[in-house]
């Protein structure tokens, strides 16, 4: 048998102790650097998922209510608003949708109200009755304002003058908190509605 030469055998030295730990730390490093960056990256996505869900409903709200509260009144002699249960954060319409001698069919007598303690907006409808219909129409919603105008653009703040209104503006404030290398911040939607089947109204057309 030949033997391995002494230089031969000390080229099939492995790893020093000491360039595996230094090995062992870089790969460390690296680790905690890709988890840092994947974390961050599922916080923000979280936020902006957070965001666009918010945003969305407030969207959904802003529209529904627009719709409605702009029919308020039709087929009545009055703009529809009760103004018993009316005021800077509900609203209560009324239209007679189907033309009948009635407003007991569904969407002819619709409350919207916002309630502050779980940032909720929800719609109640009168029918069927007597117990009638609710819906949580959205839930992150950290503030929902209703501004009502006469026909003459003079805000009314009176709640027994609420059957004066020829426009209403709806505000909508949405909360996000701040994130990861993002700061808090506010988004605001607003609706103008004008009132087409208000008595001033009708006349100007």
């Amino acid at each position: 048998m030949t033997s391995i030469p002494p230089k031969a055998r000390s080229s099939e030295q492995g790893f020093s102790l000491f360039e595996l730990l230094i090995a062992m730390v870089v790969t460390l490093v690296m680790m905690a650097a890709a988890s840092t960056l994947l974390t961050t990256s599922l916080r923000i996505k979280s936020r902006e998922n957070r965001r666009s869900a918010a945003l969305a409903a407030a969207q959904r709200v802003l529209n529904m209510m627009t719709r409605e509260i702009g029919n308020s009144g039709y087929g009545l002699t009055d703009n529809g608003i009760v103004a018993a249960d009316t005021g800077t954060s509900s609203i209560r319409v009324r239209a007679n949708v189907n033309n009948n001698s009635t407003l007991d069919d569904p969407d002819e007598d619709i409350r919207y109200v916002y309630q502050a303690a779980n940032k909720s907006v929800v719609r109640f409808d009168s029918f069927p009755s007597p117990n009638g219909n609710t819906v949580v129409l959205a839930d992150r919603i950290d503030s929902l304002t209703l501004t009502y105008w006469d026909a003459d653009g003079v805000q009314i703040t009176n709640a027994a003058d609420y059957g004066l209104a020829g426009r209403i503006t709806i505000d909508v404030r949405v909360d996000l908190p701040a994130g990861p290398q993002q700061p808090a911040a506010i988004v605001r939607l607003l609706s103008d509605i004008t009132l087409r089947n208000a008595p001033k109204t009708l006349e100007q057309f």
